[in-house]
């Protein structure tokens, strides 16, 4: 599925590699950081060649600052987490508040992510920002919880 993998790889970037941190980590993206390899199969067109009206998809580079008025960079290490091979550009995430159901409708205003950008849920726990070009049929990846055997 185009685009799934790239969401995947941003939401472990983002909210579920907080557990790999050790505190040892200086954002460098150095040894310490927990690497995960990620193989993209993007739509036409993604990553976009410019960013939207809140900067989600604007380009960047590990580290780079570019990225400004609370957006990240998908390239930069994370909570400990470096993301490789994944198309670098700016987004927005932010975690869910308290008792959450829907991150994009009651946890961040109208409007979050601008124009030309989704809104997808990570479970009840996160919102982030992907640009629309880059999710097959607009359409957000659906995450499930693994009770495991």
């Amino acid at each position: 599925m185009r685009g799934v993998a790239w969401t995947l790889g941003l939401v472990s970037l983002l909210f579920a590699a907080s557990a790999c941190s050790s505190g040892r980590g200086s954002g460098d993206g150095g040894v310490h950081d927990a690497l995960f390899e990620v193989s993209l199969d993007l739509p036409p067109g993604c990553p976009p060649a410019a960013g939207n009206d809140k900067g989600v998809g604007t380009p960047c580079t590990m580290n780079g600052n570019q990225c400004k008025n609370g957006l990240r960079c998908t390239c930069d290490p994370q909570l400990g987490a470096l993301l490789v091979g994944v198309p670098c550009f700016c987004t927005l995430a932010q975690f869910a508040q308290n008792g959450s159901k829907v991150p994009c409708t009651d946890s961040v205003p109208a409007g979050y992510c601008g124009t030309n950008a989704t809104c997808c849920n990570y479970l009840n726990a996160a919102a982030y920002c992907v640009p629309s070009i880059c999710l097959p049929g607009n359409m957000c990846l659906e995450f499930a919880v693994d009770a495991g055997p």
